[in-house]
């Protein structure tokens, strides 16, 4: 039985993998070895089509763009979302449990209803074609509230009472106790974030008009949509753009799986 779990898991695996490694051996490929059938490339590998295609288009500033934003959302919705997350799990005031509700209600509206009120208001305090307003409207603060409040209730009161008995106040609390307990939990949120604002491709095509301006998923489809765009160099581009998802989450690992269970067992308060 554990033999066919390994083998299902494999296959599984495999399949996933296999997108991956056929954009590899796309991008080694000479342009004449794209024209033939042969997964393979034959002869050696042309590594220089990475270099070569990251000198065709401006990537280094539309990476740039997309780190500052991916970094800046994710730094901002982790510390408000474990602001509100505290205030949900460990204060009681009138209206809580409906304030929350509301904000899971969030959860359920989809992304596209809220895009042209977004950019409304956007056009009217003038955020369009920048970073605050590829930021700003669409924090994900609904999933991160209710990450954070779950994780925050896992945190013992005694703990909490004894900050505030040695005469700390709600603030200090929060960020020298509360903080790091919960990092597993900000870790998780971070990525997930980061990952969402690195590959978010609609709203920036909807918001930005400047070249300069432009993130990864814009500056590919501008690159793809090129007439004499050559798919192993397309395809070398969209591989770098996978690596600081990639990286990220190799990285902080073990952080992640403990942010997603940590919520889990606390007890219902």
């Amino acid at each position: 039985m554990r033999a066919l779990v390994y083998a299902v898991l494999l296959t599984v695996a495999l399949v996933m993998l296999f997108p991956f490694a056929y954009m590899l051996l796309t991008a080694v490929k000479t342009d004449a070895q794209l024209a033939r059938p042969d997964l393979l490339p034959a002869g050696a590998w042309h590594w220089e089509n990475f270099a070569t295609a990251w000198g065709r288009a401006p990537f280094a500033r539309q990476f740039l763009n997309s780190a500052t934003v991916a970094v800046t959302t994710a730094a901002l919705t982790a510390l408000l979302a474990a602001m509100a997350g505290f205030a949900f799990a460990k204060h009681r005031f009138r209206g809580r449990g409906a304030l929350f509700a509301g904000t899971l209600a969030t959860l359920m509206v989809p992304p596209q209803v809220t895009m042209i009120p977004n950019f409304l208001t956007c056009s009217r305090i003038g955020l369009l074609d920048s970073w605050l307003g590829l930021i700003v409207p669409v924090l994900p603060l609904g999933f991160g509230i209710f990450l954070m409040r779950q994780f925050i209730r896992g945190v013992p009161d005694d703990l909490l009472a004894a900050a505030r008995i040695d005469g700390a106040s709600e603030l200090r609390t929060f960020f020298q106790l509360v903080l790091p307990l919960c990092r597993p939990a900000l870790l998780t949120l971070a990525i997930f974030t980061f990952m969402g604002s690195w590959n978010s491709f609609l709203w920036p095509l909807i918001i930005l008009d400047t070249p300069e301006n432009y993130t990864v998923p814009i500056g590919l489809t501008r690159f793809s949509q090129q007439f004499n765009v050559e798919q192993n160099h397309l395809m070398a581009i969209s591989l770098l753009s996978l690596l600081p998802g990639l990286a990220l989450f190799l990285i902080f690992q073990r952080a992640f799986v403990r942010g997603m269970t940590g919520g889990a067992l606390s007890d219902e308060g």
